[in-house]
């Protein structure tokens, strides 16, 4: 007779690898107390948009030149909102029964199959969220606790005056914070984008780099390298990888993570910034926002939004890019996980995350935490593997 053994849910099984940050384990569909980026403010009109963000379901409408946010579903029987109507100003109508809801506060103005005198008005609201308009994009924030101001969220560079933000929008399969886990993780590159991707063909990528995590004053995690070998003999099994004449070393640049969730790469000696926000729709994917920014005017504005467009869009934000989200994509929810050396950057996230705005309160303060993440974190992934 077969012996039947138990074994853990696959829940259960990747929950075991991230107890050490509780947090984060409970933060599937991302965390709430942010404002997040969820589409460009050229796209929003009169016509309601639908966008999931953070497991809850809103629709976007311009009304009068100011956005507005409402949970997507009508309270009468469910219907979603963002297929509704503009019937009069301020308002929203459902386009089942004529359920007209007022933008700015949610309540309900008028039932127009029931006549001008329902009862039923005033009596009923959908939820509505805050909303803002920064750097050519819309902000939303869907969290428990008052909204912060939305500056408090948003990367100063991208607030000052003159500067362009161009860049591209999609929507990935995973979980956001495996995509954020890959966008500061410090061991893929030189492997994942070593083949196929043009916008590397012609740059030599290290074998290995032994860097160590620093925390910024302004809140970010960042990478730096203490030594980076372009080649190495692997006992037993030669030299790796092999060199083609016609690559060159890059430059160096430093590559930065903040809460909730995006990431900031810059070299000292260039102008212009590369971003990447990853906002959950829900646990099984997430709004994955690319942009490049730059204080640019004139001709120079000019030649910016040609080398994006020409280069950088297809080459690297879908080409390059597309290899990262295809790997988020495969990581399952069941793998437990066997941490190693290059990981130091995860571990260090993850417990980052901790100190996210919400309750339960932290055990310790963030600039605690930023303080003791300014060492060299490689102690706290050798300690994870070991207890794997």
């Amino acid at each position: 007779m077969a012996v039947v053994r138990d074994v853990p849910a696959p829940q259960d099984v990747r929950r075991s690898g991230l107890e050490r940050w509780p947090r984060y384990a409970a933060a599937a569909r991302g965390l709430r107390n942010y404002w997040y980026p969820v589409m460009w403010s050229r796209d929003l009109g009169r016509k309601p948009v639908a966008r999931g963000l953070c497991g809850e379901r809103i629709v976007l409408i311009r009304d009068g030149g100011t956005a507005y946010a409402l949970d997507n579903a009508c309270p009468h029987r469910g219907v979603p909102l963002s297929v509704g109507l503009q019937e009069f100003p301020g308002t929203l109508t459902c386009r089942y029964h004529g359920w007209t809801f007022c933008l700015q506060s949610g309540v309900l103005k008028a039932a127009l199959t029931d006549g001008p005198n329902s009862p039923i008005c005033g009596k009923v609201r959908v939820k509505t969220y805050p909303v803002a308009e920064r750097a050519g994009l819309i902000w939303v924030y869907v969290g428990d606790e008052p909204a912060p101001p939305v500056e408090a969220d948003i990367p100063r560079e991208l607030l000052e005056p003159g500067t362009v933000v161009v860049g591209r929008i999609s929507i990935q399969r995973g979980n956001w914070r495996y995509a954020a886990e890959n966008g500061f993780d410090e061991g893929h590159a030189q492997m994942l984008h070593r083949y196929g991707a043009v916008y590397t063909a012609f740059r030599r990528l290290p074998a290995y780099r032994e860097t160590k995590v620093v925390a910024d004053p302004d809140g970010y995690l960042s990478r730096v390298t203490q030594l980076s070998a372009e080649e190495a003999e692997y006992p037993g099994l030669g030299k790796w990888p092999r060199q083609r004449p016609w690559q060159r070393s890059g430059k160096g640049h430093r590559v930065s993570i903040r809460l909730p969730g995006f990431i900031r790469v810059k070299a000292a000696h260039q102008a212009h910034a590369y971003w990447v926000w990853w906002t959950p729709i829900d646990e099984r994917r997430y709004r994955m926002l690319q942009f490049y920014s730059a204080p640019v005017s004139g001709f120079d504005e000019v030649k910016f939004r040609l080398h994006y467009l020409l280069y950088r869009k297809p080459f690297h934000h879908i080409q390059f890019n597309n290899q990262d989200a295809r790997m988020v994509a495969l990581t399952p929810d069941s793998a437990p996980e066997r941490l190693y050396r290059p990981d130091a950057s995860i571990t260090a996230w993850r417990k980052l995350c901790e100190q996210a705005r919400g309750a339960p309160p932290p055990a310790e303060s963030l600039d605690e935490t930023l303080a003791a993440l300014a060492e060299p974190l490689a102690e706290e992934a050798n300690a994870a593997s070991g207890q794997r």
